[in-house]
């Protein structure tokens, strides 16, 4: 487990490896760039902010997860800003990187550990959407990647979990 910050949730439900969770609203710094559909350079600039490449030339902790989506074909990351930036988040230079709120609302999630593969995500994604119209909620948005620990920490002992949107019907 992850030793860095996290945001708070309440688990509403968790049944074997999945869990309908309940987010407050917290503070993402997101990387987006069309220009660069892979993210080669993702995680790189978001390192570069948190390191104090930012207008207050703040260092900020890191915290977890980092979290991936496609939104419209493109690809976005953000690291979760610390708490005690709550209102304040320090301003980026990197016109590609944004300070956004992450909404409130409730997310079906399902968490597992190794390496995460393509072939892993889609098997994971196909159980996660089963679950949840098994569960009676409806999907809200596209699924979402957290990653928990550094590229150093070993696969078995890595947390990483999708995330989707839901609402109740």
């Amino acid at each position: 487990m992850s030793k860095s910050e996290t945001p708070d949730y309440e688990v509403l439900l968790k049944e074997a490896s999945f869990e309908i969770r309940k987010y407050k609203t917290f503070s993402i710094v997101e990387y987006e760039d069309e220009n660069d559909p892979k993210m080669k350079s993702g995680f790189g600039s978001l390192f570069k902010y948190i390191s104090d490449d930012n207008k207050e030339k703040e260092k900020i902790s890191m915290t977890a997860p980092v979290i991936q989506q496609e939104d419209k074909g493109i690809q976005k990351m953000a690291f979760i800003s610390p708490k005690k930036f709550e209102g304040k988040v320090p301003e980026p230079n990197n016109p590609k990187i944004k300070v956004k709120e992450f909404e409130e609302g409730i997310f079906a999630v399902v968490q597992y550990s190794g390496l995460s593969t393509d072939k892993k995500e889609k098997k994971l994604k196909k159980e996660l959407e089963a679950w949840v119209l098994e569960k009676e909620f409806i999907k809200e948005s596209d699924f979402m990647l957290a990653f928990y620990n550094a590229p150093f920490v070993l696969p078995m002992l890595r947390r990483n979990e999708i995330w989707l949107r839901v609402s109740h019907s």
